[in-house]
């Protein structure tokens, strides 16, 4: 697939950012292409996690709902928290029930079912909440939406506390809940919006350990409570910027210290504690996105929430254990069913009556509805085109979408809402319910769906291209291991603060190896024009892949030779361009430098 490269272009005044932080002026312009110039605000980005969170107070009703909390919780009233399946859902709600029954409330909580309840609080829950004599309802994660839910719990005669950071409904009618804290509400002081559920959570409990019932310190809030908030910033893939950078900055240390069994019990179900000395590894976003957070996510989606909320609030080590182990077969399973989706959804997006739809409508009827969303993600990824995944659930044909920066998903679906029994969603991602009171209208619809989103589309070829953003051209000389580790003080990596990104043209491969016995490496040796000297260059995938590519323009016999070649030099006419990260291998007590490569041509 053809990609268009384009560098970061932003002015600075590299020179004087360099001496002022003792930086070379390559991490100044790094600094830059992050959009920071200003010395007071590169120094914030670098110190986050030195940095405090804003007064949790200048939330609108914060203030307002922890002091309802505290008089609910002396006059002894049941409390119950209702949060979300995913992990910022899980997160906050243990922070929101340990935090108050640590201060002494008769607190329980509830998450919804995500096939049978779906996203969010609803009757049912409400219902079931009245009949065992609950109160107040505190939510997290969810509830800004839920107008006709809220009214529900007040005919009842039950108190609301709202907690959420999603955005304000489009008709800005909020529910009629006794305190509504969301910092998107328009004439809400705080002055970040960009927290997660959990942060907000974080948050709340900081404001009612210390300004409300001033009991307790902001070192142990923090030990207990931060975390969880950290955990969930990245896994609700916000961006780490501004306070979400603190959280998450000085979080990852807390991930790796606490105390909390059942998240420690998560870890080394997840290979990150060593067996003999017990020693946590350094926690990375990473670690957080793609090893812990997934087990989290997947009792939500194969089983129950509430599996997860029972590792965390246990306090057995060898339940724990049990608990973690659990989690992570579930997400075994998860992978292996999102394996098995995006193989049949990869059979139809490539072939031959698909190949020139813009805009992907991939109905796979036998696909478990939790992970249709997961393997839209995959399919946008790999075909660079808006997708919608759908299967055959349980009330219907129903899937989840997910676009690129070019398509507005939900305002492209919304033209098609009559076709739709339910509808929501943002410009990057949508869910949807088919219309139809049987299988067979369902399935009209749904071809009448595809046609139509691809007949009306403006999407044109260029905007199918994949846009690769890099940093700079930088020669492989300038990547030294001093270098590499000043990038350090950028981290952590993620949404919103990506990892450098380097580009360097005509790289002359001089030799090549094909590593591993599933083939997922290419090692080779090359230069780059400069200084004549030979580099570590690493590519990690499909080896195969990576050879076919190639081979359109140096014909295969000659790729397959080099490859074969087990580091000879193989001629000096082999060049690409590379888009790639440095980084440093350790082996056998050396430390030496390879180029990683991000994208080639």
């Amino acid at each position: 697939m053809q990609e268009q490269w384009f560098i970061k272009a932003i002015k600075g005044d590299f020179d004087g950012i360099a001496r002022h932080f003792n930086i070379s002026p390559i991490t100044a312009r790094l600094l830059v292409n992050r959009h920071l110039s200003k010395i007071e605000d590169i120094d914030d980005f670098i110190y986050a996690d030195k940095r405090k969170l804003s007064y949790p107070g200048l939330m609108k009703d914060i203030d307002k709902g922890c002091r309802i909390i505290s008089t609910k919780i002396n006059e002894g009233k049941k409390i119950r928290i209702i949060g979300d399946y995913d992990v910022d859902g899980v997160c906050s709600t243990y922070i929101l029930y340990d935090g108050l029954k640590y201060a002494g409330a008769f607190v329980s909580y509830d998450i919804p079912d995500r096939i049978k309840d779906g996203y969010g609080i609803n009757e049912r829950l409400i219902d079931k909440a009245h009949e065992d004599g609950v109160d107040t309802i505190l939510t997290c994660d969810n509830g800004i939406a839920a107008l006709e839910q809220v009214e529900h719990a007040k005919k009842l005669g039950m108190t609301v506390v709202i907690t959420d950071h999603h955005d304000i409904p489009i008709a800005k009618v909020l529910p009629p809940a006794d305190a509504v804290t969301d910092p998107k509400q328009a004439d809400c002081e705080y002055p970040y919006k960009g927290l997660c559920g959990a942060g907000i959570a974080y948050q709340l409990i900081r404001h009612f350990y210390l300004n409300v019932i001033k009991k307790g310190d902001e070192e142990e809030i923090k030990k207990k409570y931060l975390a969880f908030a950290a955990l969930a910033t990245v896994c609700d893939v916000m961006e780490l910027t501004g306070e979400n950078r603190t959280l998450v900055k000085d979080g990852l240390s807390y991930i790796k210290n606490s105390e909390n069994i059942g998240l420690r019990e998560l870890l080394a179900a997840c290979g990150l504690i060593d067996e003999e000395s017990g020693t946590v590894r350094d926690i990375s976003v990473y670690h957080c996105g793609f090893v812990i957070g997934p087990s989290i996510n997947a009792c939500g989606r194969l089983e129950s929430a509430l599996k997860a909320m029972e590792l965390f609030t246990c306090e057995d080590r060898g339940k724990g254990w049990s608990l973690a182990e659990e989690l992570r077969n579930l997400n075994d399973e998860r992978k292996s069913l999102t394996e098995e989706g995006m193989k049949k959804a990869d059979e139809i997006a490539g072939s031959k009556d698909y190949l020139s739809d813009k805009v992907l409508i991939i109905y796979i009827p036998d696909c478990h509805e939790s992970i249709v969303g997961i393997v839209a993600g995959k399919i946008k990824e790999k075909y660079h085109k808006p997708t919608v995944v759908l299967t055959n659930a349980e009330s219907g044909i129903k899937g989840s979408g997910r676009s690129i920066e070019e398509y507005n998903m939900f305002e492209e679906l919304s033209k098609c809402s009559e076709l739709f029994a339910k509808f929501g969603g943002h410009p990057m991602a949508a869910g949807l319910s088919i219309k139809g009171d049987s299988e067979e209208e369902q399935l009209r619809n749904l071809a009448a769906l595809r046609e139509r989103l691809n007949k009306n589309t403006k999407l044109t070829d260029k905007d199918l291209m994949p846009k690769i953003h890099f940093d700079m051209v930088l020669p492989f000389a300038y990547a030294t291991v001093e270098q590499i580790h000043e990038f350090d003080i950028l981290e952590p990596f993620g949404t919103g603060n990506d990892s450098p990104l380097f580009a360097r043209k005509d790289v002359v491969v001089k030799s090549m190896r094909v590593l591993g016995k599933n083939r997922n490496a290419v090692k080779m040796q090359a230069t780059d024009g400069d200084s004549g000297s030979l580099f570590t260059v690493m590519y990690f995938g499909n080896a195969d892949y990576f050879i076919e590519e190639l081979s359109q323009s140096k014909g295969r016999d000659v790729v397959e030779k080099m490859a074969a070649a087990n580091g000879y030099m193989c001629g000096d006419d082999f060049k690409m361009d590379i888009v790639y990260s440095p980084g440093i291998n350790e082996y056998n007590g050396n430390v030496t430098v390879q180029m990683i490569i991000k994208n080639f041509r």
